[in-house]
């Protein structure tokens, strides 16, 4: 698997639950999940960049590290809408998302445990459009179909 950019930036990985799901998420708790997606709102700002991070985020979970491989262990990762930058655009963007319509949190403080962020993660009963978060983010997103 190859993605498209090994420079640093932001990244919303676009998950799918197949049926509601109770999950234990590190010490952060036990929670029902909706079934549906779930787009989880991250950074990678580090050597690795964004090739790494989602290599890593692909990746089958051996040992979880991050709220969101928790979530990995029974969601998908469909698709990742991504931008290329030095500085981190994910607590816009989990703002953002939160104004498409029919967006909840499905736990709070999930991915967002080092920022004031309510979450990281948001749910939605359909896949939400690229052309509505971009239509609302200040810093637009393109995407990558998971193969």
């Amino acid at each position: 698997m190859t993605f498209p950019e090994a420079s640093k930036g932001s990244y919303l990985l676009l998950l799918h639950l197949d049926a509601p799901s109770r999950l234990t998420i590190g010490r952060l708790g036990t929670f029902d999940f909706p079934a549906g997606w779930l787009v989880y709102t991250g950074s990678a700002l580090g050597s690795g960049g964004l090739r790494g991070r989602l290599k890593h985020h692909l990746a089958p979970v051996k040992k979880p590290h991050w709220h969101v491989d928790y979530l990995r262990q029974a969601a998908v990762c469909r698709e990742v809408w991504y931008a290329v930058g030095d500085v981190s655009f994910e607590h816009d963007w989990a703002s953002t998302l939160l104004q498409l319509p029919d967006a909840s949190i499905p736990v709070a403080r999930f991915g967002a445990s080092d920022c004031r962020c309510p979450a990281h993660l948001v749910a939605f009963p359909a896949k939400p459009q690229i052309a509505a978060f971009n239509a609302l983010a200040e810093f637009k997103v393109q995407d990558w179909v998971v193969p």
